[in-house]
C-alpha cells in the first residue's frame, strides 16, 4: 500500500464535514448529514492503517476528533452563523458554496480557532519581526531535533524496542518509565521538530502573520498543578469541541454559569468526552482493546478536582504561593505522569505490538548523528 493512502482516508470525513457545514442544513437534514459522516470515519477507518502504532494512534484520534466536530458543528450549532474570523466583514451564511466550504475548511483546520472570535486562550508571546520570528522558530527545531535524536539512539540500541514480546514483558517500573518517557519524548520532539520547520518555512515564504502560528504546547515552567498542565502547557486541540459539550452538560443539570457545579460538571464531561475521543486512537491500534486509554483521563478529572481540595484548604491555611510551593508542585506533577502516564503509554504499546504494530519504523527515521559520531570515535 502507498504510504499516503491511510492518510488520504483519514481526510474524507472532514472533507464531508465541510460539505456540510456549507450547505448550512436544519433538521433532519443535519441529522443525516452528522450520521453520514460517522459512516465515513468508521468505512474509512477500516482503510487506514499502517502499523506503526504512533501513527495508527494519531490517524484514529483524528476520525474521532472528526467525528465529535460533526456532533458539535452539525447538532449542537449552526457554524455559519455562530463563528466568524477576526478579519471577516460579514456572516459566512452570506458566501457562496465555495466560499463557505473554504471558510468551513479554516474552520475545522484551526483546532485551536486561531484567527477567530472563539480562539481559545493561548500562550503569549513577545513580539518579534519576521526574521526573529523565523530564527527563534529555527532554533526550536534544531534543539528539539537534538533530544529527538537521542531518543532515536536509545531506542535503537535497546533490546526492548526491537522486539514486541521483549516491550510487552517489562516488569520492572523504572525501565517501563524510562523506556516510555524515551518513546513518548522522542514522539514529542519530533512533532515540534515538523512544526517548528513548518512554520519557519511558511512565514519567510508568504506573507502569514507571525501571530498565526503559535506553538503547539505551551511553556513547561507553568506545569506547578495538573489543570495548568491540561490547560496551559498541553496542546489546546480538543478544547473546541469539549467546552460546549461541557457547557450544555451543565446547563442540561440546571447548573448556572460560574458556579461550582458548573465548573465541575464542565471538567468532568470535558474528561470524559477526550477519554471517548482517545478510544478512537485505541480502535485504529487494536480493535481488540478499545478503551484501554480511558482510565487515564478519567482519572485526570479526580485527581484535579482532589489539587483544588488541597489548594483551597491551603490558602484557607494562610500558606501562600512561594517559589517552593510551586517547587512542591512540580514534584507533585511529575509523580502523578509518571505513575500515570507510564502506565496509560505501556497499555497502549502492548496493544499495539499485540497487533503486530512497529514501535520504531526505523527505516522511515534518518540515520542518527549519536550513531555517526560514536562510529567516528572508535
Amino acid at each position: 500500500m502507498n504510504p499516503l493512502v491511510p492518510f488520504i482516508y483519514a481526510r474524507i470525513p472532514g472533507i464531508i464535514l465541510q460539505a456540510a457545514i456549507a450547505l448550512d442544513l436544519r433538521a433532519p437534514w443535519n441529522v443525516a448529514a452528522c450520521a453520514g459522516v460517522l459512516c465515513a470515519c468508521w468505512i474509512c477507518g477500516q482503510h487506514a492503517k499502517t502499523g506503526i502504532i504512533f501513527i495508527d494512534y494519531s490517524i484514529g484520534m483524528e476520525f474521532a476528533i472528526t467525528a465529535m466536530d460533526a456532533i458539535h458543528l452539525t447538532l449542537l450549532v449552526r457554524p455559519l452563523h455562530v463563528f466568524r474570523q477576526l478579519k471577516q466583514t460579514e456572516s459566512a451564511d452570506k458566501l457562496s458554496f465555495f466560499e463557505r466550504f473554504t471558510w468551513a475548511a479554516d474552520l475545522c483546520g484551526s483546532p485551536r480557532a486561531i484567527g477567530w472570535h472563539h480562539q481559545v486562550k493561548l500562550p503569549e508571546e513577545t513580539t518579534k519581526s519576521r526574521k526573529e520570528f523565523v530564527l527563534a522558530r529555527l532554533m526550536r527545531a534544531a534543539k528539539h531535533y537534538v533530544f529527538f535524536d537521542l531518543g532515536l539512539f536509545y531506542m535503537k540500541h535497546n533490546p526492548v524496542f526491537k522486539s514486541p514480546a521483549a516491550f510487552a514483558s517489562q516488569t520492572n517500573f523504572v525501565h517501563r518509565f524510562l523506556g516510555c518517557f524515551v518513546y513518548v519524548g522522542t514522539n514529542y520532539c519530533m512533532v515540534n521538530v515538523v512544526h517548528a520547520l513548518i512554520v519557519a518555512v511558511v512565514v519567510s515564504c508568504t506573507s502569514a502573520e507571525t501571530s498565526s502560528w503559535p506553538n503547539i504546547f505551551g511553556k513547561w515552567e507553568d506545569t506547578y498543578t495538573i489543570r495548568r498542565f491540561w490547560g496551559r502547557t498541553w496542546q489546546q486541540f480538543l478544547r473546541r469541541f469539549l467546552a460546549p459539550f461541557g457547557k450544555k452538560m451543565a446547563s442540561l443539570l440546571g447548573f448556572k454559569p460560574g458556579t461550582s457545579g458548573s465548573a465541575y460538571t464542565q471538567l468532568f464531561t470535558g474528561f470524559f468526552v477526550s477519554a471517548i475521543t482517545h478510544a478512537g486512537g485505541d480502535a485504529m491500534t487494536n480493535p481488540s482493546r478499545i478503551g484501554v486509554s480511558c482510565p487515564f483521563f478519567i482519572y485526570q478529572a479526580f485527581v484535579i478536582t482532589f489539587e483544588d481540595m488541597v489548594i483551597i484548604a491551603a490558602q484557607r491555611a494562610g500558606i501562600k504561593e512561594t517559589k517552593w510551593t510551586r517547587v512542591l508542585g512540580y514534584v507533585w506533577v511529575a509523580s502523578w505522569f509518571i505513575v500515570t502516564a507510564t502506565q496509560w503509554n505501556t497499555v497502549i504499546s502492548v496493544a499495539g505490538v499485540e497487533n503486530g504494530g512497529l514501535l520504531i519504523p526505523l527505516q522511515y527515521f534518518p540515520p542518527s548523528l549519536c550513531d555517526i559520531l560514536f562510529k567516528l570515535s572508535v
